[in-house]
């Protein structure tokens, strides 16, 4: 009986030798953000204040009552259990933003103007792909001083397009000569779409409008060649994206913001319902990070703690799909 229970014992540890290891569920490779700003620490109101996820549930506000102040006082509140905090200075932007992508070993496509761009890329010259500030204002540069800039490398991505805060949709004839442009020099384009900051309008953007991105559609018709990708998941309008993105292959979209301005489960819902259609290998990680580089942290945190993501699918949106959109060479 004892020789039995020994080869008993014995082959148990054989087969538990041979099993398979567990697939592993956290990614904890080299990751891609495409979307981060160069902003001051004042971007968003005073220095220093805190965000939450789900910043824009529950906001009881009574129309009688001034939104700035409103909202600058939630965002000082910081009421949930573990709120992002915002850094003091500009340089605690900066230095914060940048240690958290040393961190988690990331690269990201970088907006902002051209004194802050010069700035961070000379504090970190191997993390950033920079990118202009657009905003659609007869004072940004003409389609042709854009294109030079990218010709001579001096910027890298046509990112972030943020027009719409001027009430400029993307098919407005404004911006027919930079998509030419970006279509005919090869430049990755990213649009903001979708909704801004709660009362966008009344937190000095009077002409801001909610897009539809529906709107990129006759970009996308006319410029198939184009790299373009949606900001912001195009977050509310989950059926728009899914029939853009069938209809148009060349379409891809960032997280940007999603971890934050959406509750949690919400954002898993919009996510979850893209993933179903069959476009995993077109979405891609974007924390949106401004004042706050505790952003970077939400949102990776958010993407690999997704229940219906595979460690593979993680992996796709933190860093393979954002390495073929951009032509990246892939760590072997």
């Amino acid at each position: 009986m004892r020789s039995v229970c020994s080869i008993l014992a014995l082959m148990s540890v054989l087969a538990a030798c041979q099993a398979p290891a567990s697939e592993p569920t956290v990614y904890t490779g080299p990751i891609i953000d495409m979307h981060l700003h160069a902003y001051p620490a004042d971007g968003n109101g005073p220095p220093g204040q805190t965000v939450c996820p789900g910043v824009a549930a529950d906001l009881r506000f009574d129309p009688g009552a001034s939104w700035p102040r409103k909202f600058t006082e939630r965002m000082l509140e910081g009421t949930c259990d573990n709120p992002i905090l915002g850094a003091m200075t500009d340089e605690e932007v900066r230095n914060q933003t940048i240690d958290a992508m040393r961190r988690y070993n990331v690269r990201g496509v970088l907006s902002g103007s051209p004194e802050k761009l010069d700035d961070w890329m000379a504090a970190a010259p191997d993390l950033f792909f920079p990118g202009p500030n657009f905003r659609g204002r007869d004072d940004d540069p003409s389609a042709d001083q854009l294109g030079a800039q990218f010709e001579s490398g001096e910027l890298e991505v046509f990112a972030e397009i943020t027009a719409q805060y001027n009430g400029i949709m993307a098919d407005d004839a404004k911006l027919i000569d930079y998509w030419s442009m970006a279509a005919e020099l090869d430049v990755p384009v990213g649009i903001h779409m979708g909704v801004g900051p709660p009362g966008a309008y009344l937190l000095g953007a009077p002409g801001f409008a909610v897009q539809s991105p529906m709107h990129l559609e006759p970009i996308l018709k006319k410029h198939p060649t184009l790299r373009v990708y949606i900001m912001h998941g195009g977050m509310p309008y989950v059926e728009d994206m899914k029939a853009l993105m069938y209809a148009y292959p060349h379409l891809h979209l960032d997280t940007g913001v999603l971890q934050m301005a959406m509750t949690r489960e919400a954002y898993y819902d919009y996510l979850k319902d893209i993933v179903r259609a069959g476009f995993i290998d077109r979405i891609m990680f974007g924390s949106d990070q401004m004042n706050w580089p505790g952003l970077i942290d939400e949102g990776i945190d958010a993407i690999n703690d997704a229940p219906f993501l595979s460690y593979d699918q993680k992996k796709m949106i933190l860093h393979d799909n954002a390495a073929r959109f951009l032509r990246l060479e892939m760590p072997s």
